[in-house]
């Protein structure tokens, strides 16, 4: 950054650029990066977070049977009992259930969750649904099918397929779908996921108004050569905003970006950085999930996330680094959970705001 400066003293010259420089930071960092502690010192995954009307808080991520914890005020968090009791008779009985995502829909509660099939690679995953009279009760898997599944799985067959025949880059329909979202807006329900693989895609599917059923075509919003996954949108005044992660989760890199556009159906250009490294001091933030307190251009948005920390100490883990080089059990990584409000600045532009901070 250059500044020009008065001829003025050398002292003078210095405490300005100073006051300049720590004014921008200001503007681009949350507070009390180096002193920020997890909210959770352990392993919470991807977060989905919702909160109840008497207030109590419940996160879910990915897990065997889907990660549940439970809190009285955000801050200082429980582990409860696994949210999915049973898996769906199309799912396999081994590998985790990942990136999963809780909602209170039409006065009951719905679980959107990723569960591994066969007929896909090892990784291969589709997306079902589950139902619950409450988010600390088990739910119960809804269908015969996958809502969301490509046609090379051996599942029934899903009511999206993720994408249409002889319209798809080859090797997005037959990785699998995962990172279930949903959004609900002027328009309807919607249900956003990743396509995985590389290229990876950001794709949007319209809901029945209940949640359980796929109500027409799915439509690409994002397509990335690279990684690009974990999508939230908001809705906040006259723009939505899409939120999603890119690069290699398991490096510090990994980033959470956003983008901002008058129409929830078109978000042409790059993502624009909102959590890194850089920014935060965290290694790897990202599976981020937006918690909306209040209505309007007045509410209070807050974002839950993870990022890798090491020795057990609630720390960030350090360059160089690799969750999966071989010193897991040394080390000791985990993705510990974080909270942060957003605000949003005079061009409606999210940024990082206060840390939300453990409560002893």
């Amino acid at each position: 950054m250059h500044v020009r400066t008065p001829r003025t003293s050398t002292g003078r010259r210095t405490a300005l650029c100073t006051a300049l420089l720590a004014g921008v930071l200001a503007l681009t960092m949350p507070s009390a990066v180096a002193r920020v502690r997890p909210l959770v010192n352990g392993d919470v995954p991807d977060p989905s977070i919702a909160q109840t009307k008497n207030k109590h808080y419940v996160v879910v991520g990915t897990g065997d049977q889907v990660l549940r914890m439970s809190s009285t005020n955000g801050r200082r968090w429980r582990l409860a009992s696994p949210a999915l009791l049973t898996r769906p008779t199309w799912a396999r009985t081994t590998g985790s259930v990942w990136a999963s995502d809780i909602v209170r829909l039409r006065g009951r509660w719905v679980l959107y969750y990723a569960a591994p099939v066969r007929g896909l690679s090892s990784a291969g995953r589709c997306i079902g649904v589950a139902v619950a009279g409450n988010p600390t009760g088990h739910f119960r898997p809804i269908g015969t099918g996958p809502l969301v599944c490509p046609p090379d799985a051996r599942t029934p067959p899903a009511s999206d397929p993720v994408l249409d025949p002889g319209h798809a880059e080859p090797t997005l329909p037959t990785t699998g779908a995962i990172d279930p979202s949903l959004f609900q807006g002027p328009s309807g329900t919607w249900l956003l996921y990743k396509t995985d693989g590389r290229p990876s895609s950001i794709r949007i599917v319209p809901l029945a108004p209940n949640g359980l059923q796929v109500a027409g075509r799915s439509r690409p919003l994002v397509v990335s050569s690279g990684v690009v996954e974990n999508p939230v949108m908001l809705k906040r005044g006259r723009f939505y905003y899409l939120f999603d992660s890119v690069g290699d989760y398991t490096r510090c890199s990994y980033t959470t970006v956003f983008r901002r556009s008058p129409n929830m159906l078109s978000w042409p250009g790059p993502g624009r950085t909102l959590l890194s490294k850089a920014n935060t001091g965290l290694c790897g933030p990202g599976g981020a999930d937006v918690l909306v307190s209040g209505r309007g251009t007045t509410a209070t948005v807050s974002l839950y996330f993870h990022a890798w920390v090491c020795r057990g100490s609630g720390r960030p883990c350090k360059e160089p680094f690799h969750a999966w080089d071989g010193q897991e059990d040394y080390r000791r990584p985990v993705r510990a959970l974080y909270g942060m409000t957003l605000r949003f600045t005079k061009r409606k532009l999210p940024a990082p705001g206060a840390w939300i901070q453990r409560r002893r």
